[in-house]
């Protein structure tokens, strides 16, 4: 008697869906490719390339996709008793999240496409920043420095590593004497770490909203 394990071997292949074209693709940056592409994909999957259009539109969609997949993982836990505390959690465990994900970072910044996953995480830094009083312009202005700080950190980071000095140092041979001291004293003032601005820019951002929202209560008195 043929068993239906060898009927299933000798008949079509299982369907593919959606969620294991992006799966496959998510595979793939995490093994450390660089960039991920349709054809790339397919090998993954063992299929013909056009298979994967019933799935997905075009590489836009793929990445979007898997943006999505991943961002969707991240459940932030925002404990603090104060909103500048909320605020210094939700920046490190979005950073955090990015880290793991590196080419996730680079999705968001170039994506043509707006990421739902993406605005709900920072629609819970808005409601941070709204708790606290923030409104208007300045709710608008700090939620999305943020956002844009977070995002462009860790492509800075994926790109160039942590020692940017070391980077930067060949290429000073090609300035004006000038410019080579200008830029060496940007260097010798870095933070630790050598690329990231970010916990420099959440505190000043922190500090103005503050006196904002300070200035307002003021005047609302």
């Amino acid at each position: 008697m043929t068993s239906s394990a060898a009927l299933v071997k000798r008949g079509r292949p299982a369907r593919l869906s959606r969620e294991q074209v992006l799966l496959a693709a998510l595979r793939l940056l995490e093994s450390g490719i660089s960039e991920v592409s349709i054809n790339g994909v397919a090998r993954e999957l063992n299929v013909a390339p056009m298979s994967l259009y019933t799935h997905i539109q075009n590489r836009d969609d793929l990445l979007l996709g898997v943006s999505e997949l991943v961002l969707a993982r991240l459940t932030l836990q925002l404990t603090a008793h104060d909103w500048q505390g909320k605020v210094r959690q939700w920046v490190s465990q979005v950073q955090a999240h990015f880290s793991s994900y590196p080419q996730i970072a680079k999705l968001v910044g170039e994506s043509r496409q707006v990421s739902s996953q993406w605005l709900r995480i920072q629609a819970q830094l808005a409601g941070v920043l709204e708790q606290a009083g923030l409104e208007n312009k300045e709710l608008s202005s700090t939620s999305s420095i943020l956002s844009q700080a977070i995002v462009m950190d860790c492509i800075l980071a994926e790109a160039y590593g942590d020692n940017i000095g070391a980077l930067v140092a060949p290429e000073l041979r090609y300035l004006n004497k000038e410019d080579k001291r200008r830029i060496e004293l940007v260097l010798r003032n870095s933070p630790p770490g050598g690329h990231s601005l970010l916990p420099f820019v959440m505190e000043q951002l922190l500090l103005r909203a503050s006196t904002a929202n300070n200035l307002k209560r003021i005047k609302d008195v």
